[in-house]
């Protein structure tokens, strides 16, 4: 009896472990993934009115108090993730700025190694966390972070 009871708990810790732990794999981002990016970006310039100038870093004029502001930069959209390695922006939209990143029908590679990936390049990407597979291996969440120097941060879900 305490054999038997000694493998069922082995086995549920087996299946357990098994289904919160695929190996990963390009394999394991595959669909169209819907995604929000969120940071700051930090601009110097003076208010006009109630319109701010950006001087983008330029000299002050001498008939303005200028300073550095921090606005909040927004990016959304889809991605498409082949299983092959191809990723294609399908949407995307830029706010304040955005990521710098990508356009509309942009193709980026990307890899992953256990359950952690990178798309784009060193200058212009993003670094990937895998989580949340389902059945198939495939995962249905994403953390994401830009490689930029002021970099965004968000999620990305399988639609």
């Amino acid at each position: 009896m305490k054999k038997k009871a000694l493998f069922l708990i082995l086995a549920a810790t087996v299946l357990l472990t098994a289904s919160t732990s695929f190996a990963t794999s390009i394999a394991s981002l595959k669909g169209v993934y819907a995604f929000q990016l969120q940071g700051t970006t930090n601009e110097f310039g003076y208010y006009s009115g109630s319109t701010w100038v950006n001087l983008n870093n330029s000299a002050c004029p001498s008939t303005q108090h200028c300073s550095s502001q921090a606005f909040p930069k927004v990016s959304y959209g889809t991605i498409s993730f082949d299983g092959l390695g191809h990723a294609k922006f399908v949407t995307i939209t830029n706010v304040n700025g955005g990521s710098h990143g990508p356009t509309a029908g942009t193709a980026w590679g990307y890899s992953v190694s256990g359950f952690n990936g990178a798309m784009g390049t060193s200058t212009n990407g993003a670094y990937l966390s895998l989580g949340d597979f389902n059945a198939a291996g495939v995962a249905q969440t994403v953390l994401m972070r830009t490689t930029d120097s002021s970099p965004s941060t968000g999620t990305a879900v399988l639609q």
